[in-house]
């Protein structure tokens, strides 16, 4: 097998990696969006609890939804990519930070935030090889 056979495989392998990261990524961020129109008071009470923003009424939590339903359409899209990939990973750090006292605590759920803080790092680190079904190259 050629050296230019064996970049190429490893190359669409590295594609089709990223490409899964960045839906996967999508489909959790979409969850939480979806959930700010759903049950706003949920998101104020997040909000309240894990970032001592007190006050911010359901209608506030809906229009950082539809901030945040732009933004992650522009990121599946691969838009932007060092703008919207680098606000997601921005956006999803504060989050796992925010979570201290669940690890703390013990609460085996949050754990997950770590592993794909770490899909946000690497897809905004390798963000220039993420080009499968993506709209900017």
């Amino acid at each position: 097998m050629s050296n230019d056979t064996i970049l190429s495989s490893q190359r669409r392998n590295i594609e089709i990696s990223l490409l899964l990261i960045r839906l996967t990524v999508f489909l959790v961020m979409l969850v939480w969006t979806i959930d700010k129109f759903t049950n706003p008071g949920h998101g104020a009470r997040i909000l309240e609890s894990f970032y001592f923003i007190e006050g911010a009424g359901e209608t506030i939590v809906m229009m950082m939804g539809a901030i945040e339903i732009v933004l992650i359409f522009a990121f599946v899209a691969g838009l932007w990519k060092k703008y919207t990939y680098g606000i997601i990973l921005i956006l999803h750090g504060l989050t796992t930070f925010a979570s201290w006292k669940q690890y703390l605590e013990m609460n085996l759920l949050f754990y997950a935030a770590w592993p794909m803080l770490a899909a946000c790092i690497t897809l905004y680190l390798l963000r220039d090889l993420d080009v499968k079904f993506s709209l900017s190259k």
